[in-house]
């Protein structure tokens, strides 16, 4: 039986049996991060005519294409950002910090349409199809317009007023819309023309520029925070994000310290009297070396699971002094770096479970007594195939459309980097189970199913690390 063949067959066996798992697990936790994405397809002729019609401003954009700035405060910053992304071919997040730039893209570019935003609120809509028994997520300013983009599913809660779980759609107050996420998205081999230069994007990806002023410090609802206590015991999982949204300075004089240290605090205390929750960390891109690395010293140590992709994973390396490593995993030269740099940020941290994912394959590191190698291995084929489904569809759609997924082939060079993972942890079965060991850890490794031409890619990661988390 050929390798593509095998896991074909892996796929088929372990997504029916993942399915019924779910229905065994108490409940899900997502905070703190649920906003509203304004989606924005990249259109060449349009962002050229805003900088043809402003010489200076394309002037000032050209001459600081690549040097991405740390977060947007004029439409200078906004584009070379957006450009940067698109010339890579790579995910970036940055937030809004001035109002003006905020009113000068409502202007100039708008958006195509609303949708679910932020890590928790994704999350939430993803999960809510799949047979949980509940979900609980995070969702402030719960305004009208924010709770009518959740899910009507019966097993969606947020926290009222009155410390009872209920549906958003019913728990709302007040209406408007006061943080939007822009999500600009742009297909493989779009070109622009900035002057005499052309940029094409050499992959799908998109840019996030967000204005999102009352999270920008991250300080939970009070609500939330005393009445969580009292329903935790009703759940068995807690996904924590949002820290991406964070500023590493303030008009006030405070810093992203005074913000991170109180979740970080309000994390170890609901572990220490819930001690039957596992917790997971999912990443995002975060351009602040002084953020990601409080990430790594406050937050990391309390979770038992970090979610992430090799873009985030290079930034922590090198924060961590790491650079060749960096560089060999950017390189794309074998998975082995990868792996390595998995490992070194394993040991450093303490972390149980660490699942990076990228375009054709994902890769986790977890520690023996956390989990069975195969129990990880077939969460994570379960969360390939709904992303895969997804991916085609634009949704989590029925067990009919999830189940669709399975037909989407899988990614090209599986079988080459499954043998380089087999070589380098001498373990010749690697190859047809995706399952080692080395250091008291599983190594595990999926190569995915890749859709040519995916119908929406925002929140992808999300609901990859998520499934894969619950399942495994």
């Amino acid at each position: 039986m050929s390798i593509q063949a095998n896991w074909e067959n892996l796929y088929r066996e372990a997504v029916p049996k993942k399915r019924t798992s779910l229905e065994a697990v108490p409940g899900v936790i997502l905070g703190f991060h649920s906003t509203i994405d304004g989606f924005k397809r990249v259109v060449p002729t349009e962002i050229e005519k805003v900088l043809n019609e402003d010489p200076t401003l394309q002037e000032e954009v050209l001459s600081r294409l690549g040097a991405v700035p740390s977060e947007i405060s004029t439409p200078a910053d906004l584009l070379v950002g957006l450009l940067s992304s698109l010339q890579k071919g790579k995910a970036l997040q940055l937030m809004i910090r001035e109002e003006a730039t905020h009113n000068w893209i409502m202007d100039n570019l708008r958006y195509d349409n609303i949708r679910m935003g932020g890590t928790s609120g994704n999350m939430a809509n993803s999960l809510a199809p799949l047979p949980l028994p509940q979900i609980l997520v995070y969702a402030n300013p719960l305004t009208k317009e924010q709770a009518e983009l959740f899910s009507d599913a019966d097993n969606l809660f947020v926290i009222n007023s009155k410390g009872k779980l209920e549906h958003p759609q019913k728990a709302w107050q007040g209406e408007g819309i006061y943080a939007i996420h822009w999500i600009f998205e742009y297909p493989k081999g779009l070109k622009l023309k900035i002057g005499d230069t052309v940029i094409e994007s050499p992959r799908a990806n998109r840019f996030i520029a967000a204005w999102n002023p009352i999270n920008n410090k991250l300080q939970i609802e009070e609500g939330f925070m005393h009445h969580l206590p009292k329903l935790a015991d009703d759940f068995s999982h807690f996904i924590v994000s949002g820290f991406h949204i964070l500023s590493e300075t303030y008009p006030d004089g405070t810093t992203w310290q005074d913000y991170l240290k109180p979740v970080a605090r309000f994390l170890r205390e609901t572990k220490k009297t819930h001690i039957h929750l596992r917790f997971h960390y999912e990443f995002a891109s975060i351009a602040s070396a002084a953020i990601r690395q409080g990430i790594v010293d406050h937050i990391l140590p309390t979770v038992d699971s970090l979610g992430l992709n090799e873009v985030e994973l290079c930034a922590i390396l090198r924060d961590q002094g790491e650079v060749k490593l960096a560089e060999e995993i950017e390189a794309h030269t074998s998975m082995e770096a990868v792996l390595r740099g998995l490992e070194r940020l394993a040991d450093r941290t303490g972390l149980r479970r660490i699942q990076l994912h990228d375009l054709g394959y994902y890769l986790t590191l977890v520690d023996n007594e956390y989990t069975t190698g195969k129990q990880c291995r077939d969460g994570m084929i379960f969360a390939a195939t709904l992303a895969a489904s997804r991916s085609t569809i634009g949704k989590v759609g029925t067990w009919e459309e999830i189940l669709a997924g399975l037909d989407v082939p899988l990614a090209t060079g599986a079988e080459e980097r499954l043998a380089s993972l087999a070589k380098v942890l001498e373990c010749e079965e690697f190859a047809t189970t995706g399952i080692g060991a080395r250091n008291g850890r599983h190594i595990v490794f999926v190569p995915t199913k890749v859709v040519a031409k995916p119908v929406l890619t925002v929140g992808l990661g999300d609901l990859i690390s998520s499934s894969a988390f619950i399942l495994g």
